[in-house]
């Protein structure tokens, strides 16, 4: 069988939570015998060398302009199309799934996909997440920008034969903003690679290895920095728990619009000895600081799809303390709900991180206990090659042949 995965980020190099699923859905389906191409938008420096495959996936390239809306628009209209037709003419596709509208859009729109069947994943609402990116823009300036990405999202949702989410929580959202059929709707939680996320020995080694402060809690969170997943909330959590003299100490990793005013939110208030913002943290190191950390913190506000950070913290036997957000609150609410903060707030999450201490820290052979639940409840519940069986199974019951499929 031919796929075809079209979206707007890359399979190259994942680090975001979307390029980490395409990349495992793709390579994965690979190792399931399939032939497997990636539609994307090249965001490779001219000097990075190219490559044909990324493993076993085939590669369609192209470039876009985004220099402004226009030549943007324009780029992303012409190269798919060429691209995809070059490719379409020896390898005809059997199954499209797409990651993100607007390259589906473009080539639908120019008449490429007619009968293909669609396979769309739902990550969370395009038009949502630009509203929250963009806070504090007045809405009269973003209202049409966010209707735009609404509608070309629908039109994906529209034509798609089976639509897949990774939590209950977006599968509500769904059908609330989409009015989506709930028989269309497949829930298949994103996973972790438990290979290369596990408990380790030497958790003391990781901590100077990373220059942790000795004699402290270390608690870590790794997140875009965006307004929505609320680190200045954590923040202000610390100051807490710095008043109460608990031996706290937070790395914060991570890249995003909020950088500057994070930090500039720990200078004022006075956070220097106890938080460290560390910057983006690559793919390959991430273990370790998973090892090092004592708690690892989600603290979402809004919109928390899934989280792959959850479950790769959990097989590394770290545990997570979370907002009670989206799909936080479903992967952890059966683990233990005594990892869930109560609300999202400052002060429900000093208390929490507080709780955990005294409940599970402070008494070692229960924190022991708790590491193995972690790292067993991600092996069961979470892994990719569980994900990658479901996918299968979807694309299987949604082929047709062509003939009998309308796009």
């Amino acid at each position: 069988m031919n796929v075809l995965f079209i979206s707007d980020v890359s399979i190259e190099n994942p680090s975001s939570g979307a390029e980490q699923v395409l990349f495992h859905q793709a390579t994965g389906l690979v190792k399931e015998g399939m032939r497997v191409w990636a539609l994307i938008r090249d965001n490779r420096s001219a000097t990075s060398p190219a490559a044909d495959t990324v493993s076993g996936v085939q590669m369609i390239r192209f470039k876009a302009s985004v220099d402004n809306f226009l030549c943007f628009c324009k780029s992303v209209f012409r190269f798919p199309i060429n691209r995809f037709d070059a490719a379409a003419e020896a390898n005809p596709f059997d199954v499209v799934i797409a990651h993100q509208p607007l390259n589906y859009c473009f080539l639908s729109g120019a008449g490429r996909l007619k009968n293909i069947p669609l396979i769309y994943n739902f990550h969370s609402p395009w038009h949502q997440e630009y509203l929250l990116m963009r806070e504090e823009i007045p809405k009269i300036v973003k209202i049409c920008p966010a209707l735009i990405r609404k509608y070309l999202e629908r039109i994906c949702l529209r034509k798609a034969k089976k639509i897949m989410v990774l939590s209950r929580y977006m599968q509500r959202k769904l059908q609330s903003i989409h009015a989506t059929a709930a028989d269309r709707i497949l829930l298949n939680p994103g996973g972790v690679d438990t290979i290369r996320f596990k408990c380790t020995a030497g958790r003391e080694e990781w901590k100077h290895k990373l220059g942790l402060p000795p004699e402290s809690v270390h608690l870590l969170t790794v997140r875009n920095l965006e307004p929505r997943m609320g680190l200045d909330r954590l923040l202000q959590s610390m100051v807490i728990l710095k008043k109460k003299y608990l031996p706290v100490h937070l790395v914060m990793a991570g890249e995003g619009i909020e950088r500057a005013r994070l930090q500039a939110l720990i200078d004022h208030l006075d956070l220097g000895d106890t938080v460290r913002m560390e910057g983006f943290i690559p793919a390959g190191q991430l273990p370790g600081y998973y090892a090092a950390a004592d708690f690892f913190i989600m603290p979402t506000r809004d919109l928390e799809g899934f989280g792959l950070v959850t479950p790769e913290s959990l097989a590394c036997g770290t545990p997570v303390l979370g907002t009670p957000i989206g799909g936080t609150l479903e992967i952890l609410e059966k683990l233990d709900s005594d990892l869930l903060f109560k609300d999202t707030s400052p002060e429900a999450m000093a208390e929490g991180i507080r709780q955990a201490i005294r409940q599970f820290f402070n008494d070692r052979t229960s924190y022991a206990v708790l590491r193995k639940r972690c790292r067993k409840y991600a092996e069961n519940r979470y892994s990719w090659q569980r994900h990658i069986r479901q996918l299968v199974t979807i694309i299987q019951s949604s082929h047709l042949p062509a003939a009998s499929y309308q796009n």
